[in-house]
């Protein structure tokens, strides 16, 4: 059996919020020491849920300070993204941790999430979720390393739409 531990930082009206992402730092420098295999962050945007808009920066943050554990995504919400932007940082997250990452991939739930962004939730959703996904996984498929540029990506390739 595995054990992590996920960084949801919850606003904690009224303390403020640089204490509960300071005390989740704190907590997340735990996690290989007290024998977590994995630590994983969740992507929230516009509300007091959770403050973490950028699950794969603050695991970038914790893989240069250990040596073992597992990272992963809860997840990265892709209708909101550009999917080259997220194969170029979860290659270089996979490159600063020496492959210990694991992607969770999602499209979100929220409808403030998705007015914050300007995006129609509606049925674009499952059609920008679907579209991103593929260029994504491809990107990745294909750079297992940053990618230089992004036009190298042909998403209707037989061998980068599995």
């Amino acid at each position: 059996m595995k054990v992590g531990i996920a960084l949801n930082m919850l606003s904690e009206p009224p303390r403020p919020d640089v204490a509960v992402v300071s005390d989740h730092l704190a907590m997340g420098d735990l996690a290989e020491p007290l024998g977590f295999d994995s630590l994983f962050a969740l992507e929230h945007h516009f509300t007091g849920y959770a403050m973490s808009p950028a699950p794969l920066q603050l695991l970038a943050y914790f893989a240069g300070r250990t040596k073992r554990i597992t990272f992963g995504t809860a997840v990265i919400v892709l209708p909101w993204h550009d999917p080259i932007r997220v194969a170029e940082e979860i290659a270089l997250l996979d490159i600063l941790c020496g492959g210990r990452c694991l992607f969770g991939f999602g499209r979100g739930a929220a409808s403030v999430e998705y007015a914050g962004f300007r995006i129609p939730m509606g049925e674009a959703r499952p059609r920008r979720t679907a579209d991103t996904q593929g260029l994504a996984r491809a990107g990745i498929r294909v750079a297992g390393r940053i990618l230089p540029d992004p036009s190298h990506l042909d998403p209707a390739a037989p061998d980068l739409a599995s």
